[in-house]
């Protein structure tokens, strides 16, 4: 295709040059039904929401049928064979009818790290954990939906989501998922496995253990405290590994033994009921 720096109608869409500051096209876009469409020389990428771009929002819940639905309608838009695409990132996530702050409360860390609060008006409504290869996100989306779309939802619905950055991610280790092209996506097979990492990773969040404080000594309630503050716990990690293995194995005694895991169970239930309907329907 010749360069021009002049927009231009291709495939019935309507591309339009991104130029740089020598005047020069680096690339072409444009949007689709939420999606947004990026040509640069021989490639075209496509990005984001695919339950956005099948239902007009992502706080529904969306359906197995009606994923294979949407990569239909896409496929007969674009031009080129969807199915065939390679999966370069991809987002995971579903949503509960749950108040979202009693749930990020008890977040403390993901591999020893410290969430980064998401920010809308100034005002924290989740959390998010960057990492290598993906981020992990849980917020408010009754909120986010207010502030982004002035929609008011009638209901409090909390959404989790896990980020792949780097697909090679699911691709790789005994629990591979194998995702190359949108044809794996449509899988049956490996989107359940997809739904069970997305479980796995809300699972691996360190929490808050819900213990009755009365049934503590005071060394139990200082091994607490100091796993509360990850700043401190990767200090004593990094400068006593020995300490910090030992107190580790207390820690992980003591919540096995007293922690009330009534709240997070009823939590996962519910990301897990979500789930197996889009599973099943």
């Amino acid at each position: 295709m010749e360069e021009t720096k002049l927009s231009f109608e291709w495939c019935g869409l309507i591309w339009i040059p991104k130029l740089n500051k020598f005047d020069f096209p680096t690339f072409y876009f444009c949007e689709l039904m939420n999606l947004y469409l990026v040509l640069r020389g021989n490639e075209i990428s496509v990005t984001n929401s695919l339950q956005k771009f099948y239902m007009g929002n992502n706080y529904e819940a969306f359906s197995y049928t009606q994923v294979v639905e949407a990569f239909e309608k896409m496929n007969d838009l674009l031009p080129f064979n969807i199915y065939a695409a390679a999966v370069k990132k991809i987002a995971v996530g579903t949503v509960i009818q749950e108040d979202a702050d009693p749930i990020l409360n008890t977040w403390i860390s993901y591999s020893n790290k410290k969430a980064f609060p998401m920010l809308s008006r100034n005002k924290m409504y989740g959390l998010k954990y960057f990492l290598t290869e993906y981020d992990i996100k849980g917020y408010n989306k009754t909120t986010e939906v207010k502030h982004h779309n002035n929609i008011n939802l009638n209901q409090q619905y909390f959404r989790f989501e896990v980020e792949v950055k780097r697909i090679n991610n699911l691709n790789r280790g005994k629990n591979k998922i194998g995702i190359y092209t949108v044809q794996d996506l449509i899988n049956p097979i490996k989107y359940q496995k997809l739904t069970h990492y997305l479980i796995d990773k809300y699972r691996k969040i360190e929490k808050k253990p819900i213990i009755n404080l009365n049934e503590t000594s005071l060394k139990e309630k200082r091994l607490m405290a100091c796993f509360k503050d990850i700043d401190v716990l990767n200090s004593i990690k990094k400068q006593h590994p020995d300490s910090y293995k030992k107190d580790r194995r207390e820690y992980n005694h003591l919540t096995n033994k007293l922690n009330d895991n009534t709240f997070q169970n009823q939590i996962i239930n519910k990301l897990k009921q979500q789930i197996q309907f889009s599973i099943n329907n």
